[in-house]
């Protein structure tokens, strides 16, 4: 499967120093809300995409143009300064890969990212946690070397010490430990039953800690998830009412 994964660059940018940010979807779509909300903010241009037979077999139309479901895109360079890098870019997509392409499909992203002098790679998840209060949940952080755990350290994030972390953002973990490359997961408590655009507003808080020039403002995200949830209520209200049970008056007219 491997073979099959490609990488085609639309635009040659030079790329080098750039932190890549990673939005495959997860718990509450967090993910790829993320992604493409810095997509948007930041007006990041289409260079490339990562091609594969065994992805869905869709078309994403954007502006009425239309593009393949894993996208890569890149922003304008930023100021240095308090940054850990010169640039950003961000792969995403709305389709999970399937289960057995995420290892090579991480083994090609990270050859690809480290042939364009990208040194870091920062995971973004929603991860389940039924007993959580959404609207106030917990951010954490895992690093895959010394030099990134440190990166956690400086700017002031717990890291998470012991759990289990699944898909494209576990596969990247533990491959980029092996190889001695530096992945940031940063995670965030979920809503499993809905897109949780709050949950993705606490992860881009962590994310502007490394990007802080960015300034990323959070608010739209945050009336995007009161939006989101004011829908889902009054769509359990409304199925509530047709799933009643109508009981006739039929008997009690003859008790």
């Amino acid at each position: 499967m491997e073979d099959d994964i490609t990488i085609v660059e639309r635009k040659d940018v030079n790329v080098e120093g750039a932190v890549l940010v990673e939005g495959f979807p997860s718990v509450g779509m967090v993910s790829s809300i993320v992604s493409n909300y810095m997509i948007k903010v930041l007006d990041m241009e289409y260079i490339g995409s990562v091609r594969s037979k065994h992805f869905t077999p869709t078309s994403i139309i954007a502006n009425g143009v239309p593009m393949p479901p894993v996208r890569i895109y890149a922003g304008q360079p930023v100021e240095k300064k308090d940054c850990i890098c010169d640039r950003l870019v961000v792969l995403t997509s709305e389709f999970p890969p399937p289960i057995e392409l995420m290892q090579p499909l991480v083994e090609k992203v990270l050859e690809w990212s480290g042939s364009k002098g990208i040194k870091t790679v920062i995971s973004v998840e929603g991860i389940i946690n039924e007993s959580a209060n959404h609207e106030h949940g917990d951010t954490y952080a895992i690093a895959s070397t010394d030099k990134a755990r440190k990166m956690l350290e400086k700017k002031g994030i717990q890291p998470m010490d012991n759990g289990i972390i699944t898909g494209i953002s576990g596969v990247l973990l533990h491959e980029a430990e092996m190889q001695q490359k530096d992945v940031i997961c940063l995670l965030s408590d979920a809503n499993p039953k809905l897109p949780d655009a709050r949950s993705a507003a606490r992860l881009i808080e962590e994310l502007d800690k490394f990007l802080p020039k960015l300034k990323l403002d959070t608010q739209p995200l945050i009336e995007e998830a009161e939006r989101l949830e004011g829908q889902v209520r009054e769509a359990m209200i409304q199925a509530q009412t047709v799933n009643k049970p109508v009981h006739s008056a039929a008997p009690a007219m003859y008790g």
